[in-house]
């Protein structure tokens, strides 16, 4: 009996430890393939490393890397459960968007001035939330160095900028003979339509606004909650988001959505 009681001890401990050696091997399979930082899908994309990191180096003499290797590898760069159907087949759009990128051997840099970061957060006014995006470029300082800078902001904040114009508000067009007594008066009064008072030709600028709200202390940033970055390749327009999913390989920053601009 202690015999039999010893031998299925035993056996217990030798599936269990296979067990946790397999589940060890699958997680590091999975952190191998995820791509982990914007800056990875770069050098992935780009085909200057493999999914697992490993750095790829083309000899003058050998033979040209072939182009279904190249093509696995990008692959690992899309959000499958978008462009894969449940055959496992790619569609249209991404097909030929990998077919584009490899045969016209497309790389994309920092540098370039074709992608821009979305990151959507929010902010507080007068106690009340509001729904915040804030677009960044990176501009060139000098040289290599370069740095992000806030190009624009979107927010349910600012939409009066967008259709403030009431055409019954005026200043009137003897006001001068007054010495203009009454525009303040004008103003006050009209004050969430002030700009019905402005030049035809007056265009609203959000960021002044937003420089005003922020560095009064009016508005108060709340956490960046997601990230999203745009980029254009010729007629080729792409986003890239990060994924997190539960047993799958694919996952991280990954491209989310391809359209072709008609040209």
């Amino acid at each position: 009996m202690k015999k039999l009681l010893l031998l299925f001890f035993v056996t217990l401990v030798s599936v269990t430890t296979e067990a946790q050696i397999f589940t060890q091997v699958i997680d590091e399979q999975e952190l191998q393939f995820k791509v982990k930082l914007i800056d990875e899908f770069f050098r992935r994309f780009n085909y200057e490393t493999d999914y697992k990191g490993e750095p790829i180096v083309e000899q003058p003499d050998s033979i040209p890397i072939d182009t279904v290797v190249k093509r696995k590898n990008l692959m690992t760069l899309l959000n499958l459960d978008t462009f894969m159907d449940a055959h496992k087949e790619m569609d249209s759009i991404s097909t030929e968007f990998l077919d584009y990128v490899i045969r016209n051997d497309k790389k994309i840099h920092y540098a370039d001035t074709t992608w821009y970061a979305e990151a959507v957060s929010s902010a507080i006014m007068d106690g009340k939330s509001y729904p915040i995006k804030i677009f960044l470029h990176t501009e060139q300082i000098k040289d290599v160095i370069y740095k992000w800078v806030i190009t624009d902001v979107e927010s349910s904040l600012f939409s009066n900028l967008v259709d403030s114009v009431d055409l019954k508000i005026s200043i009137m067009p003897g006001a001068h003979g007054s010495s203009f007594i009454t525009l303040p008066e004008t103003i006050n009064l009209n004050a969430k339509s002030v700009r019905s008072l402005f030049s035809k030709n007056y265009k609203p600028c959000v960021l002044t606004v937003f420089d005003y709200l922020i560095s009064k202390g009016k508005l108060k940033m709340q956490n960046i909650t997601k990230v999203i970055y745009h980029f254009q390749l010729d007629a080729y327009e792409f986003t890239v988001e990060r994924f997190e999913k539960e047993k799958s390989y694919n996952k991280g920053w990954l491209i989310s959505k391809i359209v072709k601009q008609n040209k």
